[in-house]
């Protein structure tokens, strides 16, 4: 399948249902953090991680210019911008220059574990950010860039990380954000829309038939 098309098909799922069948395949611990909320409530992030790795810079990175180049360099679309920022929690790891950059090659939307700013710019540049937290702390003299495109390790739900893989599928809504292994990308596309077609088809019948009747038939919805 081509990438855009299973981001599309993704965005018409919910989180729930996507969770249901990554626990049935054997994956129930893919879900980040509680804390890690969207900007506004009806955004939706679905496409593959380039995932990113921060650390604490107190002297300021002199090579940050270059690496900031070449990171952004390596985006391609329609990839999520993924930050681990080393559960730092004094600055903004992300802001409006980031997503400029980002959207520039091809970056659909952002999940970063730590920070933002400028966030009445990316508002309304409407593109599917989540974060925990807000501030207007800059990130220089703080924390800095130190290395991509390699897994990294963010604040999880159930266990208290969850490591992210490059390409990774990121899918978040209003309730929170899993990440799908890279190998079970399109099997958990497949099996999430089988069973929301089910959901779908319950839906109905329960407005019109009995009730008991109808969950014995669907079986646990």
């Amino acid at each position: 399948m081509e990438m855009l098309d299973i981001c599309e098909r993704y965005r018409k799922l919910y989180t729930g249902v996507v969770y249901d069948v990554l626990e049935e395949l054997g994956h129930p611990y893919q879900v980040l953090s509680n804390d890690l909320r969207p900007l506004r409530p009806e955004m939706v992030v679905a496409g593959p991680a380039f995932t990113i790795k921060g650390i604490s810079d107190p002297t300021g990175d002199p090579d940050l210019l270059e690496k900031r180049i070449r990171l952004f360099k390596q985006m391609s679309h329609p990839c999520i911008d993924v930050r681990d920022c080393g559960f730092d929690t004094r600055a903004a790891h992300y802001g409006e220059m980031n997503l400029t950059l980002g959207m520039k090659h091809g970056v659909t939307g952002a999940v970063i574990d730590g920070g933002i700013r400028d966030t009445r710019h990316m508002l309304a540049m409407n593109v599917p950010i989540f974060a925990r937290y807000f501030t207007p702390v800059e990130a220089k003299m703080r924390w800095s860039y130190y290395a991509w495109d390699l897994p990294v390790t963010l604040r999880g739900a159930l266990t208290s990380t969850v490591v992210v893989h490059p390409g990774d599928f990121m899918f978040g809504d209003i309730d929170g954000i899993i990440v799908v292994p890279k190998e079970l990308t399109e099997e958990v596309l497949r099996k999430s829309e089988e069973l929301v077609s089910k959901e779908d088809k319950a839906r109905e019948e329960y407005k019109s038939e009995d009730v008991e009747e109808v969950y014995r038939r669907h079986g646990r919805l």
